[in-house]
């Protein structure tokens, strides 16, 4: 490692709508699985820090909730962690779904970071540049940098990696020159439970649909550490009876399916054998409830 004078490290906010691509961004550069990603809006649910490291750098990464209209404590939740993860930055990276031209939202978005004090003027990554027709480059590329007020952007395609590593050069240009925040083994803040009941929760989301993915929440209620394989219970919360027939399925075939693919992910994850036990509770307006929003850690 270089000394601490040439070495750069900053915190960085990864901010957009919901669905463009901020978590499988992350988790490409960090080179771990940080954040859970599926093809549904609102998959990230609270702020994660994921570390990436570089021989003489080292970036902070704040994955934050996609930023949308919220109808519920859970919905106000998210959105309060995402205007929370802006604070104390040193680069914001605004990701946005460059194959379409800026809405409604992003000119939301766009006002808030402009009201946020002292925000960093956001670096813009155009994810998804795979999907954008060449004919719209110039006015999409035009018309995110005339909103955020910036020249700096980068097309990207999270998914498969390109220009991936020229975003981080940008981002790497922008950090401060400073000592390392955390140990080079360390690649998120998250706890081994946090991330064992999002992966479950990914699993989840990735084979249901409807309304079923926004009324799961997951806890982790119970983990042996001194027991070989490693054994975690969890209950997936659920708002409706017929939400937890669905999980269950047809002699708990479904549920069996989700805890193979949750365990398989764990143990990748954490690096160790593991027994997963999955229980489905029926919790009816968890997301409007406090006391289990603090207990999920949906709140700051």
């Amino acid at each position: 490692m270089s000394n601490s004078q040439s070495f750069h490290s900053g915190r960085v906010a990864l901010v957009g709508k919901p669905n463009v691509g901020k978590s499988t961004l992350l988790n490409r550069i960090v080179g771990q699985k940080v954040s859970i990603v599926s093809n549904k809006p609102q998959t990230t649910r609270r702020k994660a820090l994921g570390i990436a490291h570089g021989e003489d750098w080292q970036i902070v990464f704040v994955d934050t909730p996609g930023i949308h209209e919220p109808h519920n404590r859970l919905g106000r939740a998210m959105v309060e962690q995402a205007r929370s993860g802006l604070m104390d930055v040193d680069v914001i990276v605004y990701v946005a779904d460059g194959s379409h031209h800026p809405g409604e939202v992003d000119k939301q978005i766009a006002a808030m970071l402009k009201d946020t004090p002292n925000a960093p003027r956001p670096l813009l990554c155009l994810n998804k540049m795979d999907l954008l027709k060449a004919e719209n480059v110039e006015r999409n590329v035009h018309a995110y940098e005339s909103l955020f007020g910036t020249e700096e952007s980068m097309l990207t395609t999270a998914t498969r990696g390109d220009n991936v590593d020229e975003l981080v050069k940008m981002i790497v240009s922008r950090l401060p020159e400073r000592a390392p925040e955390f140990g080079d083994d360390e690649f998120t803040d998250q706890s081994s439970r946090v991330l064992a009941a999002e992966l479950v929760r990914e699993k989840i989301l990735q084979a249901t649909r409807e309304e079923v993915p926004h009324s799961v929440a997951v806890l982790v209620d119970g983990w042996e550490e001194d027991e070989t394989p490693l054994r975690i219970e969890a209950t997936i919360l659920v708002e409706k009876a017929s939400q937890r027939g669905i999980l269950i399925g047809k002699g708990g075939q479904f549920l069996k399916n989700i805890g193979t693919k949750a365990r398989e992910e764990i143990e990748k994850t954490l690096g160790q054998k593991v027994f997963l036990a999955l229980h489905v509770k029926v919790s009816e307006g968890w997301r409007q409830n406090p006391r289990i929003l603090a207990e999920l850690e949906y709140r700051d």
